[in-house]
């Protein structure tokens, strides 16, 4: 199916998104969304793709807390701060309309057509936790035409990326294949001074194979596999303010390693008045993860004792490994493209089963409750109907209005042996289960101003399910773990889109306000070092503003701008938590922004076939809170990105930078008290050379 209607070289290319389960014009959709796709999707990060997506999305905070956490964000605000649950994210990342586990890989987005980050709750038509928005990440389809293309990179500190993209017809018109794999290095960029070398090495393999079967012109069917694996050592504690930070003193290294095995069978058949989708997945996720608990540096500054104390090896150490199943089914009928009344209605089937265990020791007095071993499985069935429709009213107003209705039933099995530490008990058991009825939805109403303008107004509500902790800190004690309650929430949202001066401008804004109860923030409690649940309710409002401009052929610049407050409310006083009434909500920045450009002119003055071009970017970060206590601040920062190069008819090469200045920000922190803090930091600067190759 085409995702973009050819113009003139002079005008912005129109883009089609399946935002709301259909295809549609970007611009016709009524809720605030950004589309990365093209250069602009290919020049991201392949080692840091969930961070560098983020940060070219205004008001998209990607919370890097590092280990088995992969997918965790907010959108506006609103997001969990520490997953406590493999299902505890109020936003849902897709690949191909299956949504992905927190505790899996980063989307690698290995052979990509498009990314569609939607803000706002999406919980009508996405589902399960979509309280702050959905990624929805597309892939290329298999196509009836031959191609193949080898592509390498190599760079500073040990990068280095290799890639293979096939398309062939199997069958003419009938069957088509496609294959994609792309292996990724990074050699790492943190000192560590007791082991010698750098952490923060990472590895990432990637695999996808996909079938195109269209038996009949209305109807078709896709199957993919993919494999992913992705191993590294980013180390999570690092002394802030430390001499030549940032530096690591964990023996051994943390190494987190993950795999993911993901199959997914769509059909859809056109029956000319309906359309119908069937979308089955089911994904395999597995991971391992061995952690150093004392960095020598953090704990030797937060007791005083020296270094060595904590630099012997496997002293305190966890072993934690996670592996969880998932199914889903969802049966869809929707309105045809060209229908006056659009609509998508269907069934959603969606189960998960999860089991963590873990074995962990320590002479720290301060990990008590970390240690022993665990045996803790989970199961989540989920069922639920949907509904959606927009209706011409009068002249050009139009009404939205949907709803989901969901059931879910939840297990939790606790078995905890002691290992002799101190203060914890020799073993326990115990069996929870919860189940709820929920209803989620969004109405709206927008207006066609003109062809290329249009205004929107919607109120949403956003659901994230309750649940139990996946980590138990409570049962090394003899104590009961506690249920964790859902999350409501009221999203209030008006905007606009347009296309001006003959499709050379693109111009996009919204203004929000979201109410959110019982927001699942969390706290890092540093008398058992351990995460603990805390919902808070908080409010926050702001906006977005996005805009490209094409000057001439060739010539295009684009941004945007987003600005969030997001505050505390209800606080109860002499609470634990350290939160206080109008305290920032963590890991929002106030400000984010990004401005970028890309210009291609031809080549042929100097005697060559082909073009120049040049891209470069952006993006920046506000400061924002590390805890919900606000004991500390994450400062701003700015990432620069760029890439130079001669594109000709079956070969390219260029060189490029990521993070060209270096900038060692600092994505996550934790607070050990007034004079002892943690934090993670981001990747740094990547300088190297690329080249690929179509046959």
């Amino acid at each position: 199916m085409p995702r973009a209607v050819a113009r003139p070289a002079t005008q912005l290319q129109e883009i089609t998104v399946t935002a709301r389960k259909r295809p549609e014009v970007e611009k016709d959709v009524p809720i605030s969304l950004t589309t990365v796709e093209g250069t602009q999707l290919e020049d991201l990060s392949k080692t840091r793709s969930n961070a560098d997506l983020a940060r070219s999305v205004p008001n998209f905070n990607f919370v890097d807390l590092g280990g088995q956490s992969s997918n965790l964000a907010n959108i506006r605000g609103v997001g969990s701060f520490s997953p406590v649950s493999p299902d505890d994210t109020s936003v849902v990342f897709y690949v191909d309309e299956a949504p992905q586990s927190v505790y899996g890989i980063a989307p690698s987005l290995l052979d990509t057509e498009r990314v569609e980050v939607l803000r706002g709750p999406q919980g009508t038509l996405f589902g399960r936790n979509a309280q702050g928005g959905a990624v929805n990440i597309v892939s290329r389809l298999p196509t009836f035409d031959r191609s193949f293309s080898l592509a390498g990179e190599w760079g500073t500190k040990g990068y280095g990326l290799g890639e293979l993209i096939a398309n062939s017809p199997l069958i003419p018109d009938l069957l088509a294949g496609r294959v994609a794999m792309r292996y990724s290095n990074f050699g790492g960029d943190v000192p560590n001074i007791l082991l010698g070398g750098n952490d923060a090495a990472t590895k990432i393999g990637a695999f996808r194979g996909s079938l195109l079967y269209t038996p009949t012109d209305r109807t078709t069917v896709t199957f993919s596999g993919s494999y992913n694996k992705d191993d590294d050592t980013v180390p999570r504690w690092l002394l802030r303010g430390a001499a030549d930070f940032p530096v690591s003193a964990v023996n051994p290294r943390n190494d987190v390693d993950r795999e993911n095995q993901n199959y997914n069978l769509k059909v859809k058949h056109d029956f000319g008045p309906v359309v119908f989708d069937s979308v089955s997945n089911f994904q395999r996720t597995t991971s391992f993860q061995v952690t150093d608990l004392t960095d020598s540096l953090v704990f030797s500054k937060l007791t005083g004792l020296p270094p060595a104390f904590f630099s012997v090896p496997g002293a305190d150490i966890a072993n934690i490994g996670i592996g969880e199943n998932t199914w889903m089914q969802e049966l869809r009928l929707s309105a045809p493209k060209e229908s006056t009344i659009g609509w998508t209605t269907g069934l959603n089937l969606f189960r998960t089963e999860v089991g963590l265990d873990g074995n962990a020791r320590s002479v720290t007095p301060a990990f008590a409750t970390a240690t022993g071993i665990r045996n803790n499985d989970f199961t989540t069935n989920s069922y639920a109907a949907f509904g959606e429709a927009t209706v011409p009213l009068v002249g050009a107003l139009k009404g939205t209005l949907g709803l989901r209705a969901t059931h879910e039933e939840k297990t939790a099995s606790y078995r905890y042996r002691g290992v002799g530490t101190p203060g914890t008990v020799a073993s326990y058991a115990q069996d929870l289960g919860l189940k709820d009825d929920f209803l989620t939805g969004r109405t709206g109403l927008s207006y066609d101003w003109a062809r290329d303008f249009m205004t929107y107004a919607t109120v949403a509500r956003g659901y994230v399910t309750g649940g139990f902790p996946a980590n138990s800190i409570n049962n090394p004690l003899g104590k009961p773990e506690a249920p964790f309650a859902a999350s409501t929430s009221w999203t209030y949202e008006t905007g606009f889109k347009s296309e001006l001066f003959g499709h050379r401008v693109k111009l996009t804004g919204a203004l929000f306000f979201n109410d959110v109860k019982n927001g699942h923030l969390f706290v890092f409690n540093v008398p058992t070092a351990s995460f603990t649940v805390a919902t808070l309710d908080y409010q926050s409002s702001g906006g977005e503003l996005e805009g490209t401009v094409r000057f001439m052929p060739g010539f295009e610049v684009f941004g945007g701008v987003g600005i969030t407050r997001a505050e505390l409310v209800n606080v109860p006083l002499g609470g634990a938590t350290g939160a206080k009434n109008g305290g920032r909500v963590p890991n929002v920045a106030p400000v984010t922004a990004n401005v970028g450009f890309q210009y291609q002119v031809s080549a042929a003055p100097l005697g060559l076939k082909g073009d120049f071009f040049v891209r470069g970017n952006y993006q920046f970060v506000g400061t924002r809170a590390a805890d919900v206590a606000n004991s500390f601040d994450l400062p701003s920062y700015g990432v620069v990105n760029g890439k130079f190069g001669w594109k000709g008819q079956n070969f390219d090469t260029y060189i490029f930078a990521n993070n060209l200045l270096d900038e060692r920000y600092e994505a996550f922190g934790q607070s050990f008290g007034p004079t002892t803090q943690s934090v993670r930091v981001g990747q740094g600067r990547i300088v190297g050379l690329g080249a690929t190759a179509k046959f």
